[in-house]
C-alpha cells in the first residue's frame, strides 16, 4: 500500500497523465483483470490514494515514478550543461 508520504512526493514528479502510463505498463507486463481486462483509470487512482490494494498495480506505479524521475534527472543533468558553458562575446567570436 502506497502511503502518505510517499503519494505526496510522487505526486510531484508524476504531475498528471501517468495512469495512462501505468495503464501501459500494466499491458505491457501482462496484467489484467480476472475478466482479461485491462484496470481502468479509476482502480489505478483508487490504488494510488490507499482505497484498493493491488500489488501489481502498486509494482507499475513505482516504475513509472522510477522512469520519470530518471527523465528530471537527465534534463537536470542537460541543463547544467548547458547553462554552465561560459559565453563568447562577439568580440570572441571575430578572432
Amino acid at each position: 500500500m502506497i502511503n502518505k508520504v510517499a503519494r505526496v512526493k510522487m505526486k510531484r514528479v508524476l504531475k498528471n497523465k501517468w495512469i495512462h502510463k501505468v495503464q501501459q505498463k500494466l499491458a505491457d507486463n501482462k496484467v489484467f483483470t480476472q475478466d482479461g481486462r485491462e484496470y481502468d483509470k479509476t482502480y489505478i487512482s483508487h490504488v494510488f490514494n490507499g482505497r484498493n490494494s493491488n500489488v501489481e498495480i502498486e509494482k507499475a506505479i513505482y516504475e513509472v515514478y522510477n522512469e520519470k524521475l530518471t527523465e528530471h534527472s537527465n534534463i537536470n543533468v542537460i541543463r547544467k550543461k548547458i547553462l554552465n558553458k561560459p559565453l563568447k562575446t562577439i568580440s570572441q567570436k571575430n578572432k
